[in-house]
């Protein structure tokens, strides 16, 4: 059994996506002259970005009360401090899917199942895989001392996204598993440029001074069976046993049934040159059991 046994939802993975590239932000913008976003810089970044849930999205009040509300002076780095403190500037941020998908001419979904192999996985099973495009709305929250900063943080969000090698958003979905390690596919989202918007916005606080900038991500979601995903068992096999009346005949599914799927070789090697980690996956022919260890070599 999977030591891990939860993959990371699609949002989750957008949520983590999302986080990296206003890091990236944050080591990109410019001070301005502005000592308060210097400070910004400079501070942890678990002080610096706050995740917002994502039913904050446009109520900057309840944003502002929530970071209020938190023990931020850990995540800011302070250990003199403790309690609710909130040291200024800080950006909130908070994402939220968009029902509607985009439009065919931005992303197109497959929605019938294709034969694929992954290529992150060492097995090299054949599975099946179907997409869906779909979009998120995506605001940040910049709160500073003055109104100067703010406006700053806010002319140069949008500049960075004009960037076009800024544009795009590698997102690592969780697919599956080969032994207890996670399978991930990258697939890039985009931010399309003419949803940026900047605004400002009133806390009600006359020494808190706002702004906010949305903007819409768009990209594809793969739905991907074979892998020993969680809900693999029930995504288009037909109708499960006891869902339905007596004598109802069963509506059945479309994907190719297990025994079609998971043609694989039964041995591979991963390397983690991150993590300076060597291991070995094998799998047994006749069983399907897929056992993983550790190999103790001289990889660089």
């Amino acid at each position: 059994m999977n030591k891990v046994s939860r993959l990371l939802s699609p949002l989750e993975s957008i949520q983590n996506a999302w986080g990296l590239k206003l890091r990236d932000f944050r080591q990109w913008c410019a001070p301005a002259g502005q000592k308060s976003i210097r400070d910004w810089k400079t501070r942890r970044v678990e002080g610096a970005i706050i995740v917002a849930k994502g039913s904050m999205v446009d109520d900057v009040e309840k944003m502002l009360k929530a970071v209020q509300q938190n023990e931020n002076a850990e995540a800011m780095g302070d250990t003199t401090n403790s309690g609710t403190s909130v040291n200024l500037p800080f950006m909130v941020t908070a994402i939220s899917a968009i029902e509607s998908p985009p439009e065919r001419e931005v992303v197109i979904g497959s929605p019938t199942w294709q034969n694929v192999v992954i290529p992150s996985d060492p097995l090299q099973r054949v599975v099946q895989a179907r997409t869906a495009s779909v979009s998120y709305r995506c605001q940040i929250a910049f709160f500073a001392p003055d109104p100067h900063a703010a406006s700053s943080i806010a002319n140069q969000f949008v500049n960075f996204w004009k960037h076009e090698r800024k544009r795009g958003i590698d997102v690592f979905y969780e697919l599956g598993f080969a032994g207890e390690s996670i399978i991930k596919d990258k697939w890039n989202f985009r931010v399309v440029e003419n949803t940026l918007y900047p605004d400002k916005a009133d806390v009600g606080i006359e020494t808190v001074h706002a702004v906010t900038v949305d903007c819409i991500v768009v990209g594809a979601e793969p739905n991907v069976v074979g892998l020993g995903g969680y809900d693999d068992d029930i995504t288009d096999t037909g109708e499960p046993d006891g869902s339905i009346p007596p004598n109802l005949p069963p509506v059945g599914g479309h994907r190719d049934p297990p025994e079609k799927l998971n043609s694989f070789v039964i041995e591979a090697d991963v390397i983690e040159r991150e993590a300076n980690r060597h291991t070995r996956v094998t799998a047994d022919p006749t069983t399907g059991e897929i056992n993983q260890y550790d190999i103790k070599d001289d990889t660089p």
